[in-house]
């Protein structure tokens, strides 16, 4: 599998402007022989969205089968950022997209971070695990990877990748050099970590998208802050097996007593 992650912010608060950015890195993606394309948190929507509430979320749905639509034509996989305005309440999500573009799944974020999130969103209770192919792609967001329990539960479910859309801010770049790289490693599992770049209101973002491999390698990363771009890494499942051959943490770690 060849992976793609779309470093960028989109145009808050222009749908239209932003479908046009994403159809562009969909094109590219496509050009560039990627299986995969990953876009930011919220990236269709906004991340921060000061006074967000219910009902604020309009043509979003819309906006959703438009980048459906472009994944079909261009012949490959889109996971996309997005706030969702559901019945329940507001959900900060990520949509996958299948190569037909067709919709195999939303994944709602579970751990929320921060007051404003907490204020805004109701939290996700269920994990969002497709297949691609020969590959088990699972989804996280942002600060769900930082709790190993969470990227540890997709590895023992058997996928071979996890993707993240994240809005990884200032100061706290070390997740995106540190801690993105050791989740890889001690899940022997690729993770595609999409950041986003600029700035929102309080906010300015670290940028760093990571694809890091199963020895904790970093296959391919973006550059910091303001820059916006596409990177892409060559994936292979064969590489899991190699390294758990040598010692598997799953295997191991399912053998040891009072666990």
């Amino acid at each position: 599998m060849k992976l793609a992650l779309r470093q960028g912010a989109g145009v808050p608060g222009d749908l239209g402007a932003t479908l046009a950015e994403a159809a562009q890195a969909i094109d590219a993606a496509a050009r560039g022989g990627a299986d995969l394309l990953v876009f930011p948190e919220g990236f269709l929507t906004g991340y921060h969205v000061p006074g967000l509430a219910p009902g604020g979320l309009a043509g979003v749905e819309e906006a959703l089968a438009q980048v459906g639509a472009a994944a079909r034509a261009a012949g490959l996989a889109v996971v996309m950022g997005t706030h969702l305005d559901r019945p329940e309440g507001l959900r900060n999500a990520a949509v996958v997209f299948g190569p037909d573009g067709a919709e195999l799944g939303r994944y709602h974020k579970r751990a929320l971070f921060g007051d404003w999130e907490k204020a805004t969103f109701l939290a996700g209770a269920a994990p969002c695990r497709v297949r691609l192919g020969r590959w088990r792609v699972g989804v996280l967001i942002c600060y769900d990877v930082e709790f190993p329990e969470l990227v540890r539960a997709e590895a023992r479910a058997g996928v071979d990748l996890v993707v993240a859309p994240t809005a990884l801010m200032a100061p706290h770049d070390r997740v995106a050099r540190q801690v993105i790289p050791v989740r890889a490693l001690e899940n022997q599992i690729f993770l595609g970590y999409c950041n986003r770049a600029g700035a929102e209101p309080g906010l300015s973002y670290v940028g760093l998208s990571t694809i890091a491999g199963p020895r904790g390698e970093t296959l391919a990363q973006a550059g910091p802050g303001e820059e916006s771009g596409l990177i892409m890494a060559d994936l292979d499942r064969a590489r899991i097996a190699r390294e758990r051959a040598e010692a598997s943490y799953l295997d191991d770690l399912a053998g040891l007593r009072g666990l």
